[in-house]
């Protein structure tokens, strides 16, 4: 989270990258349908041809005149979202991966261009008496290697492993030869008879030696940064494998794949200008030692990979202006045009034809140390101050690579954390490497040291917890017995403070400068309340298998819709209404991803520690912000929420959420009546419970902060006029219950509304007058209930009945 930060602040003093870098738009063409993937084709004449793969078919464009592209040629086709094309001579070979789609294989004659094309749609028949027999009715993609084998992948065969085709003796008629490991694989790229796969679902791509058809062997796997392998593509020279995950901010990675049982990453490029906000890569490919990626939301992209080890974006061109994230924009780009224009398709705006001016990267690099001890310091962020926004940080050892698309002088400016930082003026080269070696200053530190004392009293306060963050640090230590602490090194700087302990206030104190040793006095108030800033004690029990709670800032978790909009499943910020940014929150990984690290399998519990109310409260009355998020996929979600309070021998439910239920915003519960619906005693805990329980593919998401205790009797009159007085009788009844009730102030919005022990609403009245009479329960069955007023969103009044 400071990482992300730290990166922020340097960004934001940069202009907004332009839509344009070295690349220029040649020509367009809108469709009306959405569009997939795009290839190309060159004829014996010279004339090039895009193919793009649309919803409905497959278009084929005449670029003769690149300025005036004309659709030559359609095929119409079964509706899918996803249509892959690939060439071999003047054959093109076509798949799609839409659930109940029947389009097989589609083995196209080119030769009749610009006039004609010839489709052979192909359902494969397979018997080969360990899988039974089946037809091929889809695919995910098609690859077609140098030596004339189409490899197709994500079938709905084999468990949508490779399926090997042999294109030599007749194209139109491909014959089948033999098929990879029954794992399923998204993409594929083929050469020399080593095939590499995207593994997408393993996380992972995998090498195999395919000479054999009927034998292929596998050489190595690797997983790949954010586990979602989407695509792979080889370098010029074999020695290079870049991949793409098709997840939010994940990089286009680069592997040394020389010996396929020893891979090892050589660099990671994530687009600087969009850092952070969701950008999605697709699809890269390698022309001539550079990457031409389909970067979604970001258009087409160009990276120099001349140095596999320091890949450099050196263009772009953006398609697509009205998403800035999720699954738009750029599908696919195709580079291989002998007259060297690209063919981008968009899924939402069609053919884009562009004419790209590759240049190679002027390169920095060097190594940034400690001036005292000359070891190297890693995570340092080096940044070119130019108006193109550039983000490197050093590794493990203190060593950085990166670049610019441009020659020239620059400020260079380096960041590390715990350290003072630097700028220096620097001159780099196209195609040259432009060393730089760093020494950095550390800042001082201080001792900041103090104590916490009983706000009523002043006697000291033994175990109180005194917490400081920065950007970029975090010191905590805990009370002694005589209420002292103290932080010996705390590094200069400016904090946010907080102090706590069970059974007083929160004190929280923001932006305090650290500039020399200090003394401090803290004084806590009585009660009980916890924006979990610190650690109070809180216990987390339960038999989930993932997403159990957590105390921390939270990352959030979020899902384009395909109309584009945005589903928040996990909250991306604590409670707006408290102190901080920390909360219980179930699961927490800072991957973006819904089906990651939420609850499943099992429930997840949160106990606060115990709360002696009856000492401190003549009326005590409890609220917190909650959030709650659960949604099913093919089936109604059957998992719940439930928020309890005990006092030992007797617990009861606050409330409950189950079913469809879809927050997307954190909720200020109204204040629960305590006194009204169970026992005080000095024995009072509450718990939440989040339950997954059934193998059921439901997401399921909550969130607790805020959480205070206030006493009623002690309240202003403005905040006593929500709480309502209640009188119930006979109580308990084994018919009805008459109800009188009053309302001091006035009101715009007043309801009653009657829950049963598990929370469920029996019952809901709107109520205009401040004073009035109901009539209730008659048919309700035996059992507990609690009656509660809702005045203008705010909870007036609990009370608890019993029907016998």
């Amino acid at each position: 989270m400071k990482k992300l930060l730290l990166l922020l602040s340097i960004l934001v003093s940069f202009q907004t990258l332009p839509a344009q870098l070295n690349v220029e738009l040649v020509s367009h063409i809108a469709y009306d349908d959405k569009a997939s993937d795009v290839w190309g084709y060159t004829a014996p004449d010279g004339t090039e041809y895009a193919m793009i793969g649309l919803h409905n078919g497959v278009s084929f464009v005449s670029l003769a005149d690149p300025d005036n592209p004309v659709e030559v040629a359609y095929l119409s086709g079964e509706f899918s979202r996803w249509r892959d094309l690939r060439t071999f001579g003047h054959y093109a070979y076509v798949v799609a991966d839409q659930p109940g789609s029947e389009e097989g294989l589609w083995a196209i004659d080119l030769s009749g261009l610009p006039g004609s094309v010839e489709l052979n749609k192909i359902l494969y028949t397979f018997d080969d008496n360990t899988t039974g027999t089946d037809t091929l009715f889809s695919c995910h993609n098609v690859w077609v290697d140098d030596k004339g084998f189409a490899y197709l992948t994500g079938c709905d065969y084999n468990h949508g492993g490779v399926l090997m085709f042999d294109l030599n003796n007749d194209p139109m008629n491909p014959e089948y030869v033999g098929k990879g490991r029954d794992v399923y694989s998204h993409d594929n790229y083929v050469r020399d008879n080593i095939l590499y796969t995207s593994e997408i679902n393993e996380g992972q791509f995998a090498v195999y030696d395919v000479s054999d058809k009927s034998n292929v062997l596998q050489l190595g796997v690797q997983e790949t940064p954010f586990r979602f392998t989407h695509n792979v593509w080889l370098s010029d020279n074999s020695r290079v494998l870049f991949t793409t995950d098709e997840r939010a901010n994940a990089p286009v990675a680069a592997y040394d794949v020389t010996d396929p049982q020893d891979i090892f990453l050589l660099d990671e490029f994530r687009p600087a200008s969009s850092l952070g906000t969701g950008v999605i890569p697709h699809n890269v490919h390698v022309k001539d030692d550079f990457l031409v990626i389909s970067h979604y939301t970001d258009g087409c992209v160009i990276v120099d990979a001349n140095k596999p080890d320091n890949l450099v974006e050196v263009g772009r061109y953006d398609t697509n202006d009205d998403f800035i994230n999720g699954f738009h924009g750029a599908w696919g780009a195709y580079p291989f045009f002998p007259s060297g224009l690209i063919a981008v398709s968009d899924i939402e705006n069609g053919l884009y034809i562009l004419r790209p001016t590759y240049v190679r990267a002027s390169y920095l690099e060097g190594q940034v140390t400690d001036i005292n001890s000359g070891t190297g310091i890693p995570n340092a962020a080096i940044s070119i101050q130019v108006t193109t926004p550039t983000f490197e940080t050093t590794n493990v050892v203190g060593r950085y690579k990166t670049g610019l698309a441009t020659p020239g002088t620059f400020n260079v400016t380096f960041k590390a954390t715990g350290y003072f930082d630097q700028t220096i003026l620097t001159t780099i080269t196209t195609g040259e490497t432009t060393v730089l070696d760093v020494q950095m200053v550390p800042l001082p530190t201080h001792l900041i040291s103090g104590k916490v004392v009983d706000e009523t009293d002043g006697t000291p306060i033994a175990g109180a917890v005194v917490f400081m963050e920065s950007e970029d640090f975090q010191f905590e230590t805990t009370t002694g017995s005589d209420g002292l602490f103290s932080l010996p090194n705390v590094v200069q700087g400016t904090y946010d403070i907080y102090v706590g302990k069970w059974g007083f206030g929160n004190l929280s104190y923001f932006n305090q400068p650290v500039k020399q040793s200090a003394d401090w006095l803290y004084k806590l108030p009585h009660g009980y309340a916890d924006n979990f800033n610190t650690d109070l004690g809180w216990q987390v029990s339960g038999d989930a298998t993932s997403g159990i709670w957590e105390r921390d800032v939270p990352f959030g978790t979020s899902y384009f819709n395909p109309d584009g909009t945005l589903v928040r499943f996990n909250p991306f910020t604590d409670s707006p209404w408290d102190m901080g940014g920390r909360c219980y929150v179930t699961g927490n990984t800072p991957l973006n991803d819904a089906f990651v690290d939420q609850v499943d399998n099992g429930t997840t519990i949160l106990t606060s520690p115990v709360m002696a109310l009856s000492t401190l409260y003549e009326k005590p009355i409890l609220s917190y912000d909650i959030w709650w998020y659960t949604v099913g996929s093919a089936n109604l979600p059957n998992d719940t929420l439930r928020v309890w309070i005990t006092n030992g021998p007797d617990t009861v439910i606050l409330e409950e959420y189950s079913k469809d239920h879809r927050m997307q915003e954190w909720q200020a519960i109204p204040p629960f009546d305590l006194q009204a619906m169970i026992s005080i005693t000095d024995n009072m805990q509450l718990l939440l419970t989040v339950g997954d329980l059934a193998a059921t593919p439901n997401i399921v998401e909550a969130a607790l902060d805020n959480f205070l205790v206030q006493d009623a009797s002690l309240l202003s009159s403005s905040e006593k006029a929500v709480l309502v007085d209640l009188h119930v009788f006979p109580n308990p009844s084994n018919a009805g219950f008459n109800l009188n009730y009053t309302v001091a102030n006035g009101f715009g919005k007043m309801e009653m509304v009657v829950s049963n022990a598990l929370g469920q609403r029996m019952e809901v009245v709107s109520l205009k007058e401040k004073t009035g009479q109901l009539q209730l329960g008659n048919a309700y069955p035996s059992g507990t209930y609690f009656i509660h007023f809702l005045v203008d969103g705010e909870m007036g009044g609990v009370e608890k009945v019993v029907k016998f």
